[in-house]
């Protein structure tokens, strides 16, 4: 009885919450997830990326989230120009929670088109359109219910009596943003600010067929700054701020990255990122010849760290990028 309370309070928080989007830590490892006005923007000709992350992983019930995705520049790419004008992308991502029994799995596409503003191409504006597919499913499986305690215990193959937690339909949404970069490779320093949102036509999200409860515009601000204070170091700031329905947060960090080998193609650095009211979470990262994994541990500040000490949050996250990766350019 009191798993099928749990799972019946466990819905009706989904939809006081108005059923929120995963989120990363490292969200450029997962840049999709906040604008698909990123889509080709790196250095190099094809990326392809992986986000891990498990939040409150001490817990008997954590939520676990994972994404892969990859992106590419379509036509002929100039080693002259700083940003290619037209890429596409593709991401998959499942979120997990009470124990797997409850998972929500999304794909997506995504486009976008960037032209330059000056002579010299070292400004430019890009617009970016994503098209998201999302499902979520009860495996009921793997939980039991009070209509299935029978005098040898609970018996999985009987009715649980929760048909109506079936329901839930997949849905469609279509998200959109912009991006400014300028970069100036002479002295080093790079600059892009973004703005995007997501759930533009506000796809139902109901256990119990109620077409009041949507799935809220996610409005997204993101803003990246990189310098390098030698031909070595360099240093990177990273701004986001997201609000969706009555929730919203800041997420800001800064790192420093130290370049060395022969070609100049290894990095070691390390930063801190700060989410506003929740955690803060000390980052490293290494890269070689293109490849960079980074992780992060997340320390609770917030009430949750009175009950149960520590709440342990982790993220680990891959990137891969293919093609000319020696020019300078945000990483």
């Amino acid at each position: 009885m009191k798993l099928r309370l749990f799972v019946i309070q466990f819905f009706f928080s989904v939809a006081v919450l108005r059923a929120q989007d995963p989120h990363f830590t490292q969200f450029s490892a997962a840049p999709f997830t906040v604008n698909p006005a990123y889509t080709g923007v790196f250095n190099g000709t094809a990326r392809f990326m992986s986000n891990y992350r498990q939040q409150w992983a001490n817990l008997v019930d954590p939520f676990t989230t994972a994404v892969v995705a990859a992106d590419v520049k379509v036509g002929n790419i100039s080693t002259e120009q700083d940003q290619h004008p037209f890429n596409i992308g593709v991401q998959l991502m499942q979120d997990k929670s009470m124990a797997g029994a409850f998972k929500s799995s999304y794909g997506g596409l995504m486009a976008s088109y960037h032209v330059n503003l000056d002579a010299a191409e070292s400004q430019s504006i890009g617009a970016g359109l994503s098209i998201n597919y999302g499902n979520r499913k009860m495996d009921f499986s793997s939980i039991s219910f009070d209509r299935q305690f029978a005098s040898g215990g609970y018996n999985l193959s009987l009715p649980s009596g929760e048909a109506a937690m079936q329901n839930m339909k997949p849905f469609y949404s279509v998200g959109a943003g912009l991006l400014f970069k300028s970069s100036n490779p002479l002295s080093g320093t790079f600059f892009d600010v973004g703005f995007s949102g997501y759930h533009f036509n506000k796809p139902i999200q109901t256990v119990i067929d109620d077409p009041n409860q949507v799935l809220p515009i996610r409005w997204s601000g993101q803003v990246t700054f990189q310098q390098y204070i030698s031909d070595v170091n360099l240093i990177n700031i990273r701004g986001l701020y997201q609000a969706q329905g009555a929730v919203s947060y800041l997420l800001a960090g800064a790192s420093y990255g130290r370049i060395f080998g022969e070609d100049d193609q290894n990095m070691i650095g390390a930063g801190l990122w700060y989410r506003s009211g929740e955690s803060f979470a000390p980052y490293a990262y290494v890269e070689s010849n293109g490849v960079q994994i980074g992780f992060s541990y997340e320390i609770s500040y917030n009430g949750l760290k009175k009950i149960l000490t520590p709440a342990s949050t982790f993220e680990l996250s891959l990137q891969w990028r293919v093609g000319n990766i020696l020019e300078k350019g945000i990483r």
